[in-house]
């Protein structure tokens, strides 16, 4: 039987009693190991280049640096970990935003802690952006290209058919 390794999981939220929380919810999972906090946008962009953590838990409003740039950077840099937005905005504009900028998955914090696991599993199965699952939803051919060379560059499974 293969042991699993646990997900390594970073928080950055500004509110340390939220990221407390969080960590509660998360550690609940057996398979879920959170390695880091951070009250701040550049805290997280460190850890996440120093620890190299499966999932970030992001939230969009930081003293220091938006969330988003945080995720735009990371992407921009081709940095390997999986990005959950966990924040109190559900705007669908700046949903669309967040996703576009490569972040995997958006949370709003009234999800229930199940939730929040099941998306933490989720997300750390595969890093495929939302931007090529957005486009495989909504034009499933020009998907399937983006998709293949994400794949290609990526090192993951190619025979996933989008049409």
């Amino acid at each position: 039987m293969k042991i699993k390794k646990p997900i390594r999981v970073i928080l950055a939220d500004d509110h340390a009693i939220v990221r407390r929380g969080i960590r509660r919810i998360l550690e609940k999972a057996s398979n879920i190991c959170v390695i880091a906090e951070t009250g701040t946008g550049a805290g997280a962009l460190r850890l996440v280049q120093e620890l190299e953590p499966d999932v970030l838990v992001l939230d969009i409003e930081m003293p220091d640096m938006q969330g988003i740039h945080v995720a735009r950077e990371l992407r921009t840099n081709h940095v390997p970990v999986s990005i959950v937005i966990l924040s109190a905005f559900d705007d669908n504009y700046f949903i669309e935003e967040v996703l576009q900028v490569g972040v995997d998955r958006y949370l709003h914090k009234s999800e229930s802690p199940a939730k929040i696991r099941e998306v933490i599993h989720q997300v750390s199965q595969k890093y495929i952006p939302a931007i090529v699952l957005l486009f495989a939803v909504s034009l499933p051919r020009v998907g399937w290209i983006f998709y293949q060379a994400f794949a290609s560059a990526s090192g993951l499974p190619s025979d996933i058919n989008f049409l």
